[in-house]
């Protein structure tokens, strides 16, 4: 076999932007990533003894009844020393959301129920909601969760407000809520579940390291007094969403936000992978995120770009001449590159609890930005109800 090492200009240009993209991917999946696995390692040890504040657990419904009555038990089974109560808040008045929450009523004094008038025009009819059950209720602590999720463990409570004390700046608490990984069975549901990661560890692992942007609506604890002093959301009162991200972002800081990520204080939301539930979360997620005006997820852009190109550009040397040294040294890097990221992103993966992707996920990363950009395109041409005269 014969191996030509005289390297054209071409190939050697080449040679440097694949390799220059290789290490591009590496170091910043790594910077992605690690921060996940340290933080989970420490929430693991975290200990959920001691004092604890008076807590008022918001639950915002749309006529989810049948939700509400899964959720409203695993709350009340809370292991909670101190007191709490909770406060439905639906959207609009359903009688059968009533009949669900007056049943309860008559086991559990401390729950309430309020609802937004169904004539409410011009307005936030869901960021209404929750402002009136924070209004409603003068417990310190303030934890919001939606009548679609699932709480499995009864220390979900405790994990979410032990960081809160008087001797601690912490004001947000932002908790995790993931997809039950299995239960999406329709065409992609690889893909889907790869990309709640990524997205997922977009916003977690930046307020690890203490850049907060955005939370998720359903798991998220902060100070009722933080919410009045921000002037509620006043500053986008015409966006029908942006209570759990670009709020967010305006009440979050390096220094009074923590992360929660103990597998107590995980949220299930069935059925958020669904094809049709993960398009219409991706379109509002684009929508509202041009509203936040400092973002750290170029990271993440860049890593995956990055990625993408690595091989693009190994095949191109290759196509130039296929038994040059050049090409050998590429394809290597490159194969260890898909080799590495494989063992990064399947620590995201527990993580975040996504599925077991195996040898999958270097496929599923090489495509990702074809996704999004896909996505992107949809965003365009869809519209969805996103001011709130629309």
């Amino acid at each position: 076999m014969y191996f030509a090492f005289d390297i054209s200009s071409l190939q050697w240009t080449l040679l440097q932007l694949g390799l220059l993209a290789v290490v591009i991917s590496f170091v910043t999946f790594m910077i992605r990533v690690l921060p996940l696995r340290r933080h989970r390692k420490s929430d693991d040890e975290g200990d959920t003894a001691g004092a604890l504040e008076d807590v008022a657990v918001i639950v915002y419904s749309h006529d989810d009844d049948s939700g509400l009555a899964t959720l409203l038990p695993q709350i009340f089974a809370q292991d909670y020393p101190g007191r709490f109560e909770v406060v439905v808040v639906n959207e609009g008045e359903s009688a059968a959301v009533t009949d669900v929450v007056s049943t309860m009523q008559l086991t559990h004094r401390n729950l309430y129920l309020t609802c937004t008038p169904d004539g409410v025009r011009n307005l936030s009819r869901k960021k209404l909601a929750i402002t009136l059950g924070i209004k409603a209720t003068r417990m310190p602590v303030i934890v919001l969760t939606t009548a679609g999720s699932e709480i499995d463990s009864p220390l979900w409570l405790r994990s979410m407000t032990r960081h809160f004390s008087s001797d601690t700046s912490t004001e947000v608490v932002l908790g995790f809520a993931a997809a039950p990984p299995y239960d999406d069975r329709a065409m992609g549901a690889r893909a889907r579940s790869f990309d709640f990661v990524a997205d997922s560890a977009a916003w977690v692992s930046p307020a690890i390291r203490r850049h907060p942007w955005r939370g998720t609506e359903h798991n998220l604890a902060y100070r009722r007094e933080l919410f009045f002093r921000n002037k509620g959301f006043s500053r986008h009162l015409n966006l029908r969403n942006g209570d759990d991200d670009i709020f967010v972002s305006e009440i979050t800081n390096g220094t009074n936000t923590v992360v929660e990520l103990s597998p107590e204080s995980l949220v299930y939301v069935p059925g958020a992978n669904s094809p049709r539930a993960f398009s219409d979360e991706k379109a509002r997620r684009s929508f509202t995120s041009r509203f936040i005006p400092h973002r750290p997820r170029l990271l993440g852009g860049v890593a995956f770009t990055s990625y993408f190109l690595a091989p693009i550009f190994a095949l191109a040397v290759g196509i130039l001449s296929p038994y040059n040294t050049c090409a050998w040294a590429m394809s290597a890097a490159v194969l260890i590159l898909w080799y590495l990221t494989g063992l990064i992103w399947t620590v995201a993966v527990k993580v975040l609890h996504g599925r077991r992707l195996l040898l999958t996920l270097p496929f599923l990363a090489f495509f990702r930005p074809v996704r999004k950009f896909k996505r992107g395109l949809r965003s365009i041409f869809k519209h969805g109800k996103r001011y709130t005269w629309e």
